[in-house]
């Protein structure tokens, strides 16, 4: 009989790889991935190919675009230790986004030279079609400065400025991070292709992406585990972490709070 087989790697076999950050506060997350050698070979051979320009899938593109964006506010908020957010709005039914980005660069330029001002910002549209924009911050703002920027960069006394922490329970800054990356994959369509979905402070350092195990399992049970020891073992606090797992993609993430 023929064995298409190396080692314990089969060309059908199902292997799991498990990576992890760890930021300055202590924070930990832990994904798992799971890779299907042979199909996923398999699909990427019969995949038809789009011409330069154009996509069969514009839908899926735009979705898949947005995931990452997502993924990288959630990172830079951790980086930054995001624990409050600010929401910028205006009185009027604004649908202008090229407004909305040119208000908002004023507006951080301005208050920059008042206060240091290191920030991730998401815009979202709400259903009437108006645009407003949500910035995640670190520690106590001046909301009576924030106000009065705000104002005057869009012209009108009477504005409308919002500073909340949706998780005032200490060391729960993964849950504001994810909090404020929801909005990129809920106006997922509202953006071009290539088009900016973030806007971010300069310098923000975010933890390099570390390898910690590569399994071959049909089951992803050893892999989680994995993923769970090996935030134990550089001192992570499990109380109060968050997790998710999607079968049908694959994938696990694990994010701890700070310690």
């Amino acid at each position: 009989m023929h064995d298409d087989s190396i080692g314990n790697f089969s060309a059908f076999s199902r292997e799991w790889v498990v990576h992890g950050r760890k930021f300055d506060d202590g924070q930990v997350e832990i994904t798992v991935g799971r890779f299907d050698r042979y199909v996923g070979a398999q699909r990427l051979s019969l995949m038809p190919r789009a011409k330069r320009g154009e996509s069969e899938n514009t839908d899926q593109n735009l979705m898949d675009a947005a995931k990452r964006a997502k993924q990288q506010v959630r990172l830079r908020c951790k980086a930054i230790g995001a624990d409050r957010m600010i929401t910028l709005t205006y009185q009027e039914n604004m649908v202008d986004k090229g407004r909305l980005k040119r208000d908002f660069d004023a507006f951080r330029r301005r208050l920059s030279k008042i206060q240091n001002f290191h920030y991730v910002a998401v815009a979202e549209r709400q259903k009437r079609g108006a645009w407003h924009l949500h910035i995640a911050v670190k520690g106590r703002q001046n909301y009576r400065i924030l106000r009065s920027v705000w104002g005057r960069v869009i012209g009108c006394e009477s504005v409308r400025i919002h500073v909340k922490n949706p998780f005032k329970e200490k060391g729960l800054r993964h849950k504001l991070a994810s909090y404020i990356g929801k909005y990129i994959t809920k106006d997922f369509a509202e953006h071009a292709l290539n088009e900016k979905r973030y806007w971010t402070s300069r310098g923000i350092v975010v933890p390099e992406r570390q390898f910690i195990a590569h399994l071959a399992e049909e089951s992803p049970v050893a892999a989680i585990k994995t993923a769970f020891a090996a935030a134990e073992k550089v001192g992570a606090t499990l109380d109060r972490c968050q997790t998710y797992w999607n079968e049908g993609l694959g994938c696990f993430w694990l994010s701890t709070r700070e310690l």
